[in-house]
């Protein structure tokens, strides 16, 4: 993971960025997520969630974002971004379907910070920290279905 956060220049600026970022889209983060989760349900995933799981993973999506925007890029958060491609794979989701999932979501931050009220050279500062996080958690994410095929 290391390698990762300096190939993608996750330094001490972008990690203060990523903190204004969670700040800027924190209070959006409820409704993005539930927006996401209904569009999963009226896309073409094919997954079957009960209701009562579906607002288990909305709480436990806000801690993930709330984790990686606070660069807590320890052991604990390695192993929950590689849980989450591995469950996502256990429950049959096609990785093509995790990227664009994760692609909405990151459309939706990259408004809030697009939309609030900072001069341009600072918003694009944030939208370059944000594709840097979203790489890192993905990243994390997707290696772990590759290992699964693998194994």
């Amino acid at each position: 993971m290391e390698k990762l956060i300096s190939f993608l220049d996750i330094d001490p600026k972008a990690r203060r960025n990523a903190e204004a970022i969670w700040s800027l889209v924190e209070h959006r983060a409820d409704d993005i997520i539930e927006d996401f989760y209904a569009s999963m349900r009226k896309s073409d995933v094919d997954l079957t969630l009960s209701d009562q799981t579906i607002e288990r993973l909305k709480i436990e999506q806000r801690k993930h974002w709330s984790s990686l925007f606070g660069s807590q890029f320890d052991q604990q958060y390695f192993n929950r971004a590689s849980l989450i491609g591995i469950k996502h794979r256990e429950m049959g989701l096609d990785a093509k379907w995790y990227i664009a999932g994760y692609t909405k979501i990151k459309f939706d931050f990259s408004q809030a910070v697009l939309n609030a009220p900072l001069p341009l050279p600072v918003k694009a500062g944030f939208v370059s920290t944000l594709d840097k996080y979203i790489a890192l958690d993905m990243a994390l994410a997707v290696s772990s279905y590759a290992s699964w095929l693998i194994d």
